[in-house]
């Protein structure tokens, strides 16, 4: 029951972001406001409103969003971002990654997918090992 009633909650927010032309997705209590554009400086606005009508939906809603587990990743071929930063929530500045993890895929600034992959190499190499220690090697 609870997140059928957190899906009720979160909705009004999706539909007002939305609305204001974001683009909002939500998995379960994970938020994901995509933007784009061609200038860093106009992108670094839409995304500090929509931080903005984020936290006051929260606030109305009696809701906290944590600015420590609130992050920002650009997506982009190029070397240098200027103008992109600093956002902030709650009087706090957003941390910039260079990767995140959303629904167990790792999703890297230049979208070349390596550390996923390499993520993925990991996990099956300690599988593997787990396996043949329990079975033995024949």
């Amino acid at each position: 029951m609870s997140p059928f009633l957190w899906n009720l909650v979160v909705d009004r927010l999706l539909t007002v972001t939305n609305d204001l032309g974001f683009s909002t997705f939500d998995y379960a209590d994970d938020i994901v406001i995509i933007m784009q554009g061609k200038f860093a400086h106009t992108v670094r606005e839409i995304m500090q409103n929509s931080l903005n009508v984020v936290a006051k939906w929260a606030e109305k809603e009696g809701l906290n969003i944590s600015p420590h587990k609130t992050a920002m990743v650009p997506f982009t071929n190029k070397r240098k971002i200027e103008g992109l930063g600093p956002l902030k929530l709650h009087g706090k500045v957003l941390k910039m990654l260079d990767e995140v993890k959303c629904l167990e895929v790792t999703l890297d600034s230049r979208l070349n997918w390596n550390q996923h992959l390499q993520n993925i190499v990991r996990k099956t190499q300690t599988t593997f090992a787990l396996v043949r220690h329990t079975c033995g090697r024949k």
